[in-house]
C-alpha cells in the first residue's frame, strides 16, 4: 500500500478506493501528510470544497507542499470563493514544480480565473509539453494565447485542436472568430450543425459560429436566423423567469448605504469599478484608461459581489440575488478586505480598473465600501446592446445570461438596465459616478478619452489615444476587436436586422425605455 496507489485511485475516479487507502495510512501514522492531501483531493471531487480546505490544511501543517495538493487546494479556494487566496497560492508556485500535465493545467486555470492570464500562459505549456494530445489543455492553452495577444498562435493551436478532437466546438467558434472571412466554412459548419441538431450545447455552439461566418459576409439576417436556430433547444431548457429580473433590478435601487460626495485621499491604488451591460464598450473604456501609465487593470474580478454576499448573510447558492441587493452590508469589511485582496494586481499604480460589468447592480456597495473608489457606467444604444447580447454566447452555467437565449427577454433585461443606470446617475455624486457613452467616443475619442482620465483625477497621457496597442491580457469577448484601432462599424447596427431590428425597437419603447426617432 502506498500513497502512489491511492493518487492511481483518486486519478481513476475511484474515490472510496483513494479514501480508504488514504485512511489506512493515516491509521499508521497521523501526521502523514500526503495521506490528509489525497483526503482533501478525495473530498473535492466529492464536492465537498470546505471539507477539503480543511484536510489540506492538515496537510499543509504536516508538510505536503506537492503540487497535486495545492492544485486541489486552489480549486477549493475558488469554489468557496476565496479568489485571493487561491491566486496568491498558484502565483507563488513554478510550472517546473507540478508532477503532471494535470497539475500544471489545473494551476493554469486557477490563475487564469483570478485575472493573471500572462502568468497561467507558462502552466498550460507545461501541460501540453506533457500532453499535447489532450484536448482540454489545448482549448485552455490557445485561450490564453488569445487573451494575451498572441493571436497567431492561438489561431495554431485552435486547429491543432479541432484536428485532434472534431467535436470540440468551443474550439470552432473561437476559431472562426480568428480567421479571415474567406476561410470560414459554412458548409462543414451547418453539416456539423445540422448532425448535433439534438445536442443543445453543440447546437449553440455550432450555430453561433455559423452566425459569425455570415456576419462577416455581411449577411447580417441570414446569421440572426441561423441564432434563432442555434437557441431554440436552450430557452425551453433555461426557463428565463422576467419576474425574477425585476425583483433583482428593484432590488438594486433599493440598495442601502452612505456614499460620499467626493472620493477620499488615500494611500494605494484606487479601485475604479468599469460596469454596463456587456458588449456596451466596457472593454473599450478598460483598454483606454489602462494605456495610462498610472493605472492597471485586474480584468473582470468576482470580488466586490461575492464580499457583498458574504457581510450580507444571505445563504444561498446566487452570489447575485434579490436578497443580497436589499440586505444591509458592512462596508468597512467589505471595502478593507477588497484592498487586502487586490493589492497586489495594483502594480504601485494610482488606480486600479475592475471590469465586472454586472457590478452595476452593486454600484452603491462599491462607493459606500470604498470610499476612494469611482464608477463609469459605460452606456449604448438600447437597440446595439440588445442584439450585441444576443449574438454572445455567454457561459452556459451562469443563469444571469439567460435572458440572451431569446430577443425580447434581452431586450427585457437591457430595458431595466437602462433605467437603473439612469437612476444611478440621479442619486449617486458627480464626483465618483460618471457615464460613457459608446457612441459618443466612437465619434469624439479624444474628447471622451480626455474626460475619461480627468474624472480619474489624472495627468492626461497621449497613450491613451493608443489603446489598441496596450499590451494588458483581455479575457472578454472583445480580446481580439480592442487590439484594432477606434471604429464606428457596430454603431446602428440593430438596423441591419429588419424586422427584428423593428421588433426589438417596438419592445424596448413598450418596456419604458426611451429611444431616439
Amino acid at each position: 500500500m502506498s500513497h502512489v496507489d491511492a493518487i492511481r485511485q483518486l486519478r481513476a475516479g475511484d474515490l472510496k478506493a483513494a479514501y480508504d487507502r488514504a485512511l489506512d495510512l493515516l491509521e499508521q501514522d497521523r501526521e502523514d501528510a500526503k495521506a490528509w492531501g489525497i483526503m482533501s483531493l478525495v473530498a473535492l471531487e466529492g464536492g465537498n470544497p470546505a471539507k477539503s480546505l480543511e484536510l489540506s490544511g492538515k496537510a499543509l501543517q504536516f508538510g505536503d507542499s506537492s503540487a497535486i495538493t495545492l492544485a486541489g487546494r486552489g480549486r477549493a479556494l475558488l469554489a468557496t470563493g476565496r479568489q485571493d487566496e487561491a491566486r496568491e497560492l498558484a502565483a507563488a508556485l513554478s510550472p517546473h514544480g507540478c508532477e503532471s500535465a494535470v497539475e500544471a493545467d489545473t494551476l493554469g486555470v486557477i490563475l487564469a480565473r483570478t485575472g493573471l492570464h500572462a502568468e497561467a500562459l507558462p502552466f498550460f505549456e507545461a501541460a501540453i509539453a506533457d500532453r499535447p494530445d489532450h484536448p482540454q489543455f489545448l482549448y485552455n492553452f490557445a485561450t490564453s494565447l488569445q487573451f494575451v495577444g498572441r493571436l497567431n498562435e492561438a489561431r495554431a493551436a485552435y486547429e491543432k485542436l479541432l484536428a485532434l478532437a472534431p467535436g470540440f466546438h468551443r474550439a470552432r467558434l473561437a476559431l472562426v472568430q480568428l480567421q479571415e472571412s474567406s476561410e470560414h466554412d459554412l458548409a462543414s459548419v451547418e453539416r456539423l450543425f445540422e448532425s448535433n441538431a439534438s445536442d443543445t450545447e453543440a447546437a449553440l455552439q455550432l450555430g453561433h459560429a455559423a452566425a459569425r461566418i455570415c456576419e462577416g459576409r455581411g449577411d447580417h439576417r441570414e446569421a440572426l436566423a441561423w441564432l434563432h436556430r442555434a437557441k431554440r433547444r436552450k430557452i425551453a431548457e433555461a426557463r428565463h423567469d422576467r419576474g425574477w429580473v425585476e425583483r433583482l433590478f428593484a432590488a438594486a435601487r433599493n440598495a442601502r448605504g452612505e456614499v460620499a460626495d467626493a472620493p477620499a485621499m488615500r494611500a494605494g491604488s484606487a479601485p475604479v469599478f468599469i460596469v454596463g451591460m456587456p458588449r456596451s464598450g466596457t472593454t473599450l473604456v478598460e483598454r483606454i484608461a489602462s494605456s495610462h501609465s498610472q493605472v492597471a487593470t485586474a480584468g473582470e474580478l468576482p470580488d466586490l459581489a461575492l464580499l457583498a454576499k458574504r457581510s450580507s448573510g444571505v445563504d444561498g447558492p446566487h452570489t447575485l440575488s434579490p436578497d443580497v441587493l436589499e440586505a444591509t452590508f458592512d462596508a468597512d469589511w467589505i471595502g478593507q478586505t477588497y484592498r487586502d485582496r487586490t493589492a497586489r494586481l495594483s502594480r504601485g499604480t494610482a488606480r486600479l480598473i475592475d471590469k465586472m460589468p454586472f457590478n452595476f447592480f452593486f454600484a452603491r456597495h462599491a462607493l459606500a465600501s470604498l470610499p476612494e473608489a469611482r464608477v463609469i457606467m459605460v452606456r449604448r444604444d438600447p437597440r446595439d446592446t440588445v442584439f450585441a447580447n444576443y449574438r454572445q454566447l455567454f457561459a452556459t452555467d451562469f443563469g444571469y445570461y439567460d435572458y440572451a437565449y431569446d430577443l425580447e427577454d434581452t431586450a427585457h433585461f437591457v430595458a431595466h438596465f437602462a433605467r437603473l443606470a439612469d437612476h444611478w446617475r440621479g442619486v449617486l455624486p458627480a464626483a465618483r459616478y460618471m457615464e460613457i457613452h459608446y457612441e459618443a467616443l466612437i465619434r469624439s475619442q479624444e474628447e471622451e478619452s480626455r474626460r475619461l482620465v480627468s474624472f480619474l483625477g489624472l495627468e492626461w497621457e497621449d497613450a491613451c489615444l493608443q489603446f489598441h496597442r496596450n499590451a494588458a491580457p483581455v479575457a472578454t469577448a472583445s480580446s481580439v476587436q480592442v487590439r484594432a484601432p477606434i471604429h464606428a462599424k457596430s454603431v446602428g447596427q440593430w438596423q441591419r436586422y429588419g424586422e427584428d431590428g423593428e421588433r426589438v425597437d417596438a419592445a424596448l419603447r413598450r418596456f419604458g425605455v426611451e429611444l431616439p426617432g
